[in-house]
């Protein structure tokens, strides 16, 4: 059969992608992946077959007129009508603030993008076609060409739990003035464009592809496919000093590639880490640029590398410090190695700047819609666009700590509570203590009960079929 993935064109979405699409390939499959024009070679590099879409120099999150998020007020006001609790909240704000932008600037219908993915499928007609959370316009070209289709979601699913709560809660949000489905409103102009119906089916799947082990998942109405999360982190020649055996323990240090992307500064956590390891007998392995430092000079027991892939480094590590990225958690469970993941209290909400004590002469933890480091800098946005004060921690971060934490597997880290030396106990903790090294025996195991790529191939060909024969 044919398949045709729509992918945001990040590597974050990419990467965990790709097992699946090599496992479909190497059965036999036509398998070929959707994204913007400009992303092409990152997809190419996978070994794997782009399908550039649009103008290859526009990017949608530093375009002149990207989306702004829903505001916090919005956000809390949602909450409040659906009754959701201060951890379903967490839930809430990542579908709402989060997820709903990016997914908006990839359906507008004035762009190109969209409509070229359609056309595509028109013309290739795929037998099914897997999109992540951001790339709904994947399910609108499924219709229009008659292929099956589903989501693949990392870990967990904020966007089908959130629906979930929105249906139930139809009636409160109807008489609150508020609509009653803001993902639907956001794809229903690029279906209707096409006779597309806007329903259930269209906004969640046929099927979610999910790769959450057992215990990290949200619960949804979805038909859920399991599938094992194998990292992939991209190809990149093994350093020489990397062939030989760390001579006393290695840590890897990782706060992950999106955040340093669009924030500068890590809210004073990378030098609180790294003094606390400073004093420590280990060989620390830090993956962090020079945004990420802001200007901070790591101790000499410190190795800077902008970028390694983590299938290659961890398995010489005797544990991992992560900003609880859904990706890095995986990578490090595939590993067999504790975790210490950085986490806070605080809530997800992102918030005006003018609504906070925030400082603003100082840029470090704030958002600005279509600026990238490195790519387009804030003095180079015509129209400075609103500042938003990002939380200061990964958005799934707390979720992840505590299944790491629950499963006895490692221990959250809080930059905001803790001090240096509350910081370097811990770590310390975690490497003499062997319990950590047992719980992180027994994610590992859990892991590899559940179906791998290749495994979940003949159920995607079963199910593609029923929903061809159901035409």
């Amino acid at each position: 059969m044919r398949v045709l993935f729509a992918i945001d064109p990040s590597i974050a979405h990419l990467y965990p992608m790709v097992p699946a699409a090599w496992a479909l390939q190497n059965a036999g499959h036509e398998v070929r992946l959707a994204s913007l024009s400009g992303f092409a070679d990152r997809i190419a590099a996978t070994g794997l077959t782009p399908v550039p879409l649009g103008d290859a120099s526009w990017a949608a999150r530093i375009s002149d007129d990207p989306l702004e998020p829903h505001g916090p007020h919005e956000a809390q006001r949602y909450a409040e009508v659906l009754g959701l609790n201060p951890e379903e909240r967490e839930y809430w704000y990542l579908f709402y603030q989060y997820l709903l932008t990016p997914t908006g600037d990839y359906l507008r219908p004035d762009r190109p993008e969209p409509h070229a993915l359609i056309e595509y499928a028109r013309a290739w007609r795929p037998d099914l076609i897997v999109w992540d959370l951001t790339q709904a316009a994947g399910a609108v070209a499924a219709r229009v060409c008659g292929a099956a289709h589903a989501r693949l979601v990392f870990a967990y699913d904020p966007s089908g739990w959130s629906l979930d709560r929105l249906a139930a809660g139809r009636g409160a949000l109807t008489e609150a003035g508020l609509d009653e489905n803001p993902l639907a409103t956001l794809v229903r102009p690029l279906a209707e464009r096409y006779g597309v119906d806007v329903d259930d089916e269209l906004l969640v799947g046929q099927w979610t592809i999910d790769t959450a082990p057992p215990g990290l998942g949200l619960s949804t109405r979805t038909r859920k496919v399991a599938l094992r999360y194998v990292p992939y982190n991209g190809a990149e020649p093994v350093p020489d000093w990397l062939r030989e055996p760390p001579q006393r323990p290695r840590i890897c240090l990782t706060l992950g590639e999106s955040y340093r992307r669009f924030i500068r500064g890590d809210w004073n956590r990378t030098p609180m880490l790294l003094e606390a390891l400073a004093e420590l007998d280990v060989e620390v392995v830090a993956t962090l640029n020079d945004v990420q430092l802001d200007g901070y000079t790591p101790p000499d027991n410190v190795r800077l590398v902008e970028y390694l892939p983590l299938n290659q480094i961890l398995p010489t590590c005797s544990a991992i410090i992560h900003h609880g990225g859904l990706g890095t958690f995986q990578a490090a469970v595939a590993s067999r190695i504790p975790q210490l993941v950085c986490d806070t209290s605080e809530s997800i909400l992102l918030r005006f700047e003018e609504d906070t004590a925030h400082d603003e002469s100082d840029d470090t933890g704030v958002y600005r819609s279509g600026v990238e480091y490195g790519v387009r800098e804030p003095d180079a946005h015509e129209n400075p666009a609103i500042r938003w004060v990002m939380p200061a921690k990964k958005l799934e971060a707390t979720p992840v700590a505590d299944y790491v934490v629950s499963r006895g597997a490692g221990v959250r880290l809080d930059h905001q509570t803790q001090s240096v030396a509350d910081l370097r106990e811990a770590i310390l903790d975690v490497l003499r203590d062997p319990s950590y090294r047992r719980g992180a025996e027994a994610i590992h195991d859990v892991w590899r009960a559940m179906p791998g790529p290749n495994d979940v191939v003949p159920v995607l060909e079963s199910l593609a079929a029923d929903a061809r024969n159901r035409r």
